[in-house]
C-alpha cells in the first residue's frame, strides 16, 4: 500500500474552513469510485508567531481514506490518502455590514498601490529611477494625504452635527473655532494612541502612512482652531479677512453669512480647496509617470508625437465651431489611421500585429494600476459622499429647514465634485468600448489560450490587465484630468482676481470654457447616477463584500510594511501577510508529517493558492520524498512572474518536483499555461468553464489519477 500526503490550497474569494477539501472529497467519491469510509476531523494548529503573547490557531480540515486498486482507477496498488487543507482566507476577512463594506471598498482601492510599487521594483527589466520615485510619490499622496483628508473630513462632518444634536454653535454655546480645535485634537490623539499602543512591526505601509497623515492633518487643524480662537474678530487680521471673503464670495451661500458659523465655513472652504489641489498634484504626478515612461521606452521624438498628437486632437475636437467641422476632423483622423495601417502592411506588418507586440506583451503595469487607483477612488469616494449627504439630509430639523452640515455641504461641494460628470461619462465610454473585447471573447471562447502571442489571446483572452482596457483607462484619466485642471485654472483666476472673459468664445480659453460648462451642466445627472450606485452598493453590501474578497486576497499577499521593496525576512520591510500564509503551509506539512509517515507528497492548488504552493515548495525544506504539484487555473507565470519577475522566480522549484501538472481552461481569465525555462511543466488545456469549479471537474480527476497511478 502506498501512503500519500495530499495538501490542498484554496484560491481567492470568501472561503470557509473545509469548503475546498469537502469539494475535493465529493469529487473523489464520484470520479474515483471511492467506496470506503472517509474519516473526517479538524485540528487547530498554532501559527509560528514567536512575538505574539497569545497563541494564534487556525483550522486544518483533514480527510483520510483508502482507495483500493482496480481496473476503474488504474492504480497498481492500494492508495492510503491523508488530505489536509491549508486554510488562509481568514487572514483577509470580509467586512460585516454595509458601513464596513464601504470602508473596505476604499481600502481595497488603496491597496492597488502595492501592485504598482512591486511592478516598478521587481519587473523583468529595471525601471528608470525617476519612474520609481514618481510611483512612490503617487502612492504616498494617496496613503498619507488623500485618504487621511477624507477621513478627517468625515470626522469633522460628525462633529458639526453637534450644532443640531448636542450643543449649538455660537457665542452662547460652543464656538466654531473651539470645535475646529477639538476636531484636530481628536485626530492627533488617534495618531498618538496608534503610535504608542496599537502599532505593530507587521503594520502595513498603508496603515503607517495613513496614521502619519492623520496625525499631521490633526496637528494643523488643531493649530488652526487655536489661531482662530485667539484672533481678534473686529477687525479680523488680514489673512483671516481674506479667508472670510474668499469663502463667502457668493450671495447664494448660507453658512458663511452667519457669524456663528463664519470660521468653520472658512476652514471648510480652505480644506476643500487644498483637497482639490492635492488631487491635481496626484494627476500631475500621474502625467509625469506617463511622459517619463514613454520617453524612456520610445525616445524623445516619438514620445513627443505620441503625447502631442492626442492633445492636439482633443483641443481641436473641443474647439470645433460646429458639428460639420467636428465630423470633418474625425474623417481626417480616420484617413490618417488608414494610411498608417497601409504603410505597416507594406512593410509586412499588420497594424493589429504591430500594436499587439507593442502593447499586448508589456511587463510594466504600474501606469494602468495607478490609473485605476485614481479613477476608482474618485468614483467610489464620490458615491459614498453622495450617499452620506443623503443620510445627513434626513437629520435636518432645525428652524430654517437645514442643518449646518447640510448648508456646508451645499455651499462648498461644487469644487470637489466639479469633475463628476467627466467621471460618469468617461466610465460610460469605458464600459461601452470595453464590452467589445468581452463580446469577442464570449464568441470565440473555445479558441482562446492557443497562441499566447496571437491577437485573440492578447486583446480578448484576458479581463484582468487587458491592453484594450488599459489604453481606455489612460484616455479616461486624461479626460478627467482636463476637467479638473481647467476647473483649477478658472478657480485660480477667480481667487487672484484676474478677468479671463469666459463668455468670449473667440479665444481658445473661451471655447474650452464653453465646452467645460456644457459638460458641467450634467453634474446633477452625474451625481444622481453616482448616488443611485451608492444606494445599490449599500443595499447589496453582501454581494459587494464577496466581490471585494477577491481583490482583498490579492492585495493582502502584496502588502508590505514599509515603502521600499522587501529584500528578505531580515530586512526592515517585509511582506508580513505573505510570510504568514506560507508559514501556514509549512506548519500544516510539518504537523501532519509527524502524525502520518508517507511515501510521497502531493500538492493540489487553485488560483492564488498555486502561487502560495509554488513559493512554499521552492523556499521550504520538505524532505527528499517524491513531490508532485497539480495547479489549477494558475496565474503564476503570466501575471506574477510576468509583472513581478524578480519576486516570483521559480528556477529552483523544478529540482524539487517529480512531476508538475498544470490544468487550465481555455476561457479562464485568471489562469492559463505555465511556462518556465527548463521546467517540464505538463500543461493541459480543457474545455471552457470559467475560473471556478475546478475541484469538481472530471479533467482534474483524470490528472490526479495519473499521479496516484504512477509508482514512486
Amino acid at each position: 500500500m502506498q501512503r500519500n500526503l495530499v495538501l490542498v490550497v484554496h484560491g481567492i474569494g470568501e472561503q470557509s474552513a473545509g469548503q475546498t477539501i469537502d469539494a475535493l472529497t465529493g469529487g473523489a467519491i464520484r470520479e474515483m469510485g471511492l467506496s470506503g469510509p472517509v474519516d473526517s476531523r479538524t485540528e487547530m494548529i498554532a501559527e509560528d508567531l514567536p512575538d505574539a503573547r497569545q497563541l494564534r490557531l487556525f483550522p486544518c480540515t483533514i480527510r483520510q481514506t483508502c482507495i483500493r486498486a482496480d481496473d476503474r482507477n488504474g492504480f497498481a496498488q492500494d492508495q492510503d490518502i491523508l488530505a489536509a487543507e491549508v486554510y488562509w482566507s481568514d487572514l483577509s476577512p470580509a467586512p460585516r455590514g454595509a458601513v464596513a463594506t464601504c470602508f473596505d471598498l476604499l481600502r481595497t482601492v488603496l491597496t492597488l498601490g502595492y501592485l504598482a510599487l512591486d511592478n516598478v521594483a521587481q519587473g523583468r527589466a529595471p525601471t528608470h529611477r525617476l519612474i520609481r520615485s514618481l510611483v512612490h510619490l503617487f502612492v504616498w499622496i494617496f496613503y498619507a494625504l488623500i485618504a487621511p483628508m477624507n477621513a478627517l473630513l468625515l470626522l469633522g462632518s460628525f462633529a458639526v452635527l453637534t450644532d443640531s444634536l448636542l450643543v449649538p454653535l455660537g457665542p452662547d454655546g460652543l464656538r466654531d473655532s473651539s470645535l475646529i480645535a477639538i476636531i484636530g485634537a481628536v485626530a492627533l490623539a488617534a495618531h498618538l494612541l496608534w503610535r504608542l499602543w496599537i502599532r505593530r512591526p507587521q503594520a502595513s505601509y498603508l496603515e503607517r502612512s495613513f496614521m502619519a497623515g492623520i496625525g499631521g492633518l490633526g496637528l494643523v487643524t488643531f493649530l488652526t482652531g487655536v489661531m482662530l480662537r485667539m484672533a481678534p474678530q473686529a477687525p479680523p487680521p488680514g489673512w483671516l479677512d481674506w479667508l472670510y471673503r474668499m469663502s463667502c464670495n457668493d450671495v447664494a451661500l448660507n453658512a458663511c453669512w452667519n457669524p456663528a458659523y463664519q470660521n468653520i465655513a472658512a476652514v471648510i472652504w480652505a480644506f476643500v480647496l487644498v483637497m482639490a489641489v492635492t488631487w491635481l498634484v496626484s494627476v500631475a504626478v500621474l502625467m509625469a509617470i506617463f511622459v517619463t515612461s514613454i520617453t524612456t521606452e520610445m525616445g524623445p521624438l516619438r514620445a513627443l508625437a505620441a503625447i502631442g498628437l492626442p492633445m492636439v486632437v482633443i483641443l481641436a475636437l473641443q474647439s470645433a465651431p460646429g458639428p460639420f467641422w467636428m465630423a470633418l476632423l474625425v474623417a481626417g483622423l480616420a484617413i490618417l489611421a488608414a494610411l498608417a495601417a497601409r504603410r505597416l502592411r507594406a512593410q509586412g506588418v499588420t497594424a493589429l500585429g504591430h500594436l499587439t507586440r507593442v502593447l499586448g506583451q508589456r511587463d510594466r503595469i504600474y501606469l494602468p494600476v495607478c490609473n485605476a487607483m485614481l479613477f476608482l477612488w474618485m468614483l467610489f469616494s464620490a458615491a459614498l459622499w453622495s450617499l452620506f449627504s443623503e443620510v445627513i439630509g434626513t437629520l435636518d430639523g432645525v428652524a430654517d429647514g437645514q442643518s449646518l452640515l447640510t448648508q456646508l455641504y451645499g455651499d462648498y461641494s461644487d469644487l470637489a465634485i466639479s469633475t463628476m460628470s467627466y467621471i460618469v461619462f468617461g466610465l460610460a465610454g469605458l464600459v461601452v468600448i470595453g464590452a467589445v473585447p468581452l463580446a469577442i471573447r464570449l464568441r470565440h471562447r473555445k479558441h482562446l489560450a492557443q497562441d499566447p502571442d496571437g491577437w485573440l489571446d492578447v486583446w480578448c483572452g484576458r479581463v484582468i490587465l487587458n491592453p484594450v482596457l488599459n489604453l481606455l483607462l489612460m484616455l479616461l484619466v486624461l479626460w478627467i484630468a482636463f476637467g479638473g485642471a481647467f476647473q483649477a485654472v478658472t478657480t485660480g483666476l477667480q481667487l487672484l482676481g484676474i478677468a479671463y472673459y469666459p463668455w468670449n468664445t473667440d479665444t481658445l480659453l473661451g471655447q474650452l470654457n464653453s465646452f467645460h460648462e456644457t459638460v458641467n451642466r450634467q453634474n446633477t445627472l452625474a451625481i444622481t447616477i453616482v448616488g443611485v450606485a451608492g444606494v445599490l452598493a449599500y443595499r447589496g453590501s453582501a454581494f459587494v463584500s464577496a466581490a471585494l474578497g477577491v481583490a482583498r486576497d490579492i492585495s493582502v499577499y502584496s502588502a508590505r510594511t514599509l515603502a521600499y521593496t522587501p529584500t528578505g525576512p531580515e530586512g526592515r520591510s517585509s511582506y508580513a501577510a505573505r510570510q504568514r500564509i506560507k508559514a501556514r503551509f509549512r506548519r500544516v506539512h510539518d504537523h501532519l508529517s509527524q502524525q502520518y509517515p508517507h511515501d510521497r507528497l502531493i500538492v493540489i492548488a487553485h488560483s492564488q493558492g498555486t502561487v502560495i504552493a509554488a513559493q512554499s515548495l521552492q523556499e521550504g525544506d520538505f524532505g527528499a520524498l517524491p513531490t508532485y504539484l497539480v495547479t489549477l487555473g494558475s496565474p503564476l507565470t503570466h501575471i506574477y512572474a510576468q509583472y513581478f519577475t524578480r519576486g516570483f522566480e521559480m528556477a529552483d522549484l523544478r529540482h524539487r518536483l517529480r512531476r508538475w501538472i498544470n490544468i487550465y481552461r481555455c476561457d479562464d481569465f485568471v489562469g492559463t499555461q505555465i511556462t518556465l525555462p527548463d521546467a517540464p511543466v505538463e500543461n493541459h488545456r480543457v474545455p471552457p468553464a470559467g475560473h471556478t469549479g475546478y475541484w469538481t471537474d472530471r479533467h482534474v480527476w483524470q490528472a490526479v489519477q495519473q499521479i496516484l497511478g504512477r509508482p514512486g
